[in-house]
C-alpha cells in the first residue's frame, strides 16, 4: 500500500511464525505510513468494546484520523460511552472489500480511547473536514480520540483453490503508545451510606438501580394483604434491587437500613447488561 518514496520501517520475520505468513515491524513512534494510507481511503471504523461485567458490544462510526491519533463522535449516554468510561480499551477492525464482498484486505488493531480534550476539538475539526468536506460539522455527542498502541494487517490469498482463502499478516508494534492504566471497577461505583432506619427506596421511587451491600445490613419489605412483611435482609455481600424498576416498571418494595450501612450502586443499564 506505501507510496514510492514512503519511508516505512522495514518488516521483521519471525522464523517461528513464517510458514503462516506473519511478519512484525517495530515501529517506535506514531502511526506508520501505510496504516495512515490504508486509514484515509476508508471512512467507517467498527469499534469493539465489553461492559464492566463483559457484555461485548460492536459500533460502526465514521473516523478520520492523524500520525498519531483516531477521532469519532459518539452519543452521550449511548452503549459504547458508557463501556469506554468502565474499560479504556477498544479493539477496532478497518476492512477492505471487492465488489463481490470478498474480504480482501483488513486492518485489526487495539488502542486506548478516552474523552477528547479541549486541545483535539481543533485538530479534529480539521482532519475531519479534510476527509469529509468543508461543509462538514460535527454532529451531536462528545469528541473520543483512539490511540492505537498494536496494529495487523491481514491479507487474505484467493489464489489457491480452497474452502478459505490463505491469510498473510503483518503485525506493527508501537511501543510509544503504551496501553492505558485500568481503574479498577468498584471505585467507578457511586458509594453511599444510610443511618439506621433510613429509607434506601420506597415503592415508585427506585431508578432500577441495584446495590451491593459492604457494611450494615438492609431490610426489604412488601405490603401484603394491607400490611407490610419482611420480603428478606441483605448482609455485607448481599445483592439486592427492586426487579420490577429494573424492568422500567412502579416498584413495589422498600428497602431500609437496618443498622450503619454503605451501599455500592450499580445503574439499571449495567445491571441489564450482566443479567441478558
Amino acid at each position: 500500500m506505501a507510496g514510492a518514496g514512503r519511508q516505512v520501517a522495514p518488516p521483521l520475520l519471525l522464523s517461528s511464525a513464517e510458514s503462516k505468513g506473519v511478519e512484525v515491524a517495530s515501529i517506535q513512534q506514531g502511526i506508520p505510513p501505510e496504516v495512515v494510507s490504508y486509514l484515509a481511503l476508508h471512512h467507517i471504523i467498527t469499534l469493539s468494546t465489553s461492559s464492566f461485567t463483559g457484555m461485548p458490544h460492536s459500533n460502526t462510526v465514521p473516523f478520520a484520523n492523524d500520525g498519531q491519533r483516531l477521532y469519532f463522535h459518539e452519543l452521550k449516554d449511548s452503549t459504547l460511552m458508557r463501556n469506554i468510561r468502565d474499560n479504556k480499551r477498544v479493539s477496532f477492525t478497518v476492512d477492505d472489500y471487492t465488489h463481490d464482498w470478498r474480504k480482501v484486505r483488513e486492518l485489526q488493531g487495539v488502542g486506548g480511547c478516552e474523552i477528547a480534550t479541549a486541545d483535539d476539538d481543533g485538530t479534529s475539526l480539521m482532519i475531519m473536514r479534510n476527509k469529509f468536506g468543508k461543509e462538514w460539522s460535527p454532529p451531536g455527542g462528545d469528541l473520543y480520540v483512539l490511540r492505537p498502541f498494536e496494529m495487523h494487517f491481514v491479507d487474505f490469498d484467493y489464489s489457491q483453490v480452497s474452502s478459505a482463502p490463505a491469510e498473510h499478516r503483518q503485525t506493527f508494534q508501537l511501543s510509544s503508545l503504551p496501553p492505558p492504566q485500568l481503574v479498577p471497577t468498584s471505585t467507578e461505583l457511586a458509594r453511599r451510606t444510610f443511618e439506621p432506619n433510613a429509607i434506601i427506596f420506597r415503592p415508585g421511587e427506585g431508578h432500577g438501580d441495584y446495590y451491593v451491600v459492604t457494611a450494615g445490613e438492609v431490610e426489604i419489605r412488601a405490603e401484603g394483604h394491607g400490611v407490610d412483611q419482611t420480603v428478606v435482609r441483605v448482609g455485607p455481600g448481599g445483592m439486592f434491587g427492586d426487579q420490577a424498576a429494573l424492568r422500567g416498571q412502579r416498584g413495589q418494595l422498600t428497602a431500609y437500613a437496618v443498622k450503619p450501612t454503605t451501599l455500592l450502586t450499580l445503574d439499571r443499564d449495567s445491571v441489564r447488561d450482566l443479567m441478558m
